[in-house]
């Protein structure tokens, strides 16, 4: 009987942990292309940091690496694990099946994939600090 918990305990840490750290499995990116630069879009007591964030730089390849370091999160509790900084870059993914994303990043390690266009249609992600991977 004992073996059997412990079995059952290890199976169960083991799924806990492979949902804790799954990859992007929703959609298969391809490629993505960077359309709009690091935008300060934080609240206004925070505009300070407007003129850092112009100056934060990715390129494509390094924003496919982001998404291929960042994991999927489910909705619930994912405010509380998410870093916004409100410096956000944009632009447009491409997945292996041909269909085409939007994509938003935060510097902060947060990212979205919206599958249409409502807002409530995204695949929420997390990942490296940006400054902190390049």
């Amino acid at each position: 009987m004992a073996l059997k918990r412990a079995a059952a305990l290890a199976l169960a840490v083991f799924l806990f942990a492979g949902v804790a750290e799954a990859k992007v499995t929703s959609i298969a990116i391809e490629s993505v292309t960077v359309e709009t630069p690091a935008t300060f879009e934080g609240k206004d007591q925070d505009k300070v940091y407007s003129d850092a964030c112009a100056r934060q730089t990715l390129t494509d390849a390094q924003v496919l690496k982001w998404f291929r370091k960042a994991h999927e999160e489910p909705r619930e509790g994912f405010s509380e694990k998410a870093t916004e900084t409100g410096c956000m870059f944009r632009g447009s993914a491409k997945a292996k099946d041909g269909k085409s994303y939007r994509w938003t990043l935060d510097v902060g390690g947060t990212g979205y994939i919206f599958r249409s266009d409502a807002q409530n249609d995204a695949i929420l992600l997390l990942g490296p600090e940006v400054s902190s991977w390049r």
